[in-house]
C-alpha cells in the first residue's frame, strides 16, 4: 500500500523539475532521439491554446549549416551551433487564413488581438516544450535573438505570410559541468498582489534582490556599455555596485534591444495592429 508521504512526494515531483530550471547553453555531443523529441513536442501540444485554435507552429532544425546561419542571424550565439536541435517557435495565423478560406470566408489579420493570440499560443507551447524536456533530463535556452533579423530568418525557414518566429530554443543533453547554478528570483511578494495591484513593497524588495544577485557574481562580466548606442551616456556606476537593478535599467534603455526592424517585417507578414 502506498503511504501518504509517498503520495505527497509524487505530487511535487513536477514542481521540483520546474523549480530546478536554469538556461542551458552548453551541450554534450549526444543527439536528441526522435522518440524523445516526439514525446516532448506531443506533450507541449497539450498546452493551453486560445479557443483550441492552436495558432502556433514549431520548426525543428538539425542541419548543421542551417544552424550556423541561424547562429549568425541570432547574434552569433555559439550554443545554436553546438546544440543538436534548434526549435523555432512561431506565431502562426496562416492556419487561421486557411480555415477561413476553406469555409468560404475572407480572413482579416489586421487586429492586435489576433497578433497577441498567436504570440501567446506560441509562448505557452514553447514554455511547455522546455518544461517537458527538462522533466526527462534535457536542457535548453530561449533565444530572443531570433527577432534580430526576422526577415532573413523568415526566408531561411521558408515562412509564409501570417507566420513569424517569436523566439528560438536550443535543446540537448546538458554538459553538466558547464551548466550554471539556479539563478535567484525576485521575492514572490514583488510579483504577487492580493485583490488589487500594489507596488508599495517594490523598493525594499528590489534592493534586497539586487544585493542577492550581487553576491552571485552573475553580472561581473556582463556589464552593459551603452556609450556607442546612447548619445551622451557615460558609465556612472562604480565598481562593486553594478548588479540586477543597474543591468536591467540599461537593458531597457538600450536601443539595440528594441529590434526596430520587427514592425516593418510584421507588416510585410500581414500581422496587423488595428
Amino acid at each position: 500500500m502506498t503511504d501518504t508521504n509517498t503520495l505527497n512526494q509524487d505530487r511535487y515531483k513536477m514542481l521540483d523539475s520546474l523549480r530546478s530550471h536554469r538556461s542551458v547553453r552548453r551541450f554534450t555531443e549526444e543527439p536528441v532521439s526522435d522518440s524523445d523529441l516526439e514525446a516532448i513536442l506531443s506533450t507541449a501540444q497539450r498546452a493551453s491554446t486560445s479557443s483550441n485554435l492552436q495558432s502556433s507552429s514549431v520548426i525543428v532544425v538539425r542541419d548543421q549549416d542551417r544552424k550556423k546561419t541561424l547562429s549568425e542571424l541570432c547574434g552569433r550565439q555559439r550554443q545554436i551551433i553546438d546544440c543538436p536541435v534548434f526549435l523555432a517557435h512561431c506565431a502562426d495565423l496562416n492556419r487561421a487564413r486557411h480555415l477561413c478560406e476553406t469555409s468560404g470566408y475572407t480572413f482579416d489579420s489586421q487586429f492586435m488581438e489576433y497578433f497577441l493570440l498567436a504570440v501567446i499560443d506560441a509562448t505557452i507551447f514553447a514554455q511547455t516544450t522546455l518544461a517537458a524536456a527538462e522533466a526527462i533530463g534535457l536542457g535548453g535556452c530561449m533565444i530572443g535573438g531570433a527577432r534580430n533579423n526576422p526577415k532573413e530568418i523568415g526566408e531561411l525557414l521558408g515562412l509564409p505570410k501570417h507566420v513569424f518566429v517569436v523566439f528560438g530554443m536550443t535543446l540537448g543533453h546538458p554538459l553538466w559541468e558547464k551548466v550554471p547554478p539556479i539563478k535567484p528570483r525576485l521575492p514572490l511578494a514583488a510579483l504577487v498582489h492580493e485583490e488589487h495591484y500594489d507596488d508599495s513593497a517594490w523598493a525594499n524588495l528590489h534592493a534586497e534582490y539586487d544585493a542577492v544577485m550581487k553576491e552571485t557574481g552573475i553580472y561581473d562580466k556582463r556589464r552593459i556599455d551603452l556609450s556607442a548606442r546612447v548619445s551622451g551616456w557615460s558609465d556612472q556606476t562604480p565598481e562593486g555596485k553594478y548588479s540586477w537593478i543597474e543591468h536591467s535599467a540599461r537593458r531597457w534603455i538600450d536601443p539595440a534591444a528594441r529590434r526596430l526592424t520587427m514592425r516593418a517585417f510584421l507588416d510585410g507578414q500581414d500581422f496587423g495592429f488595428e
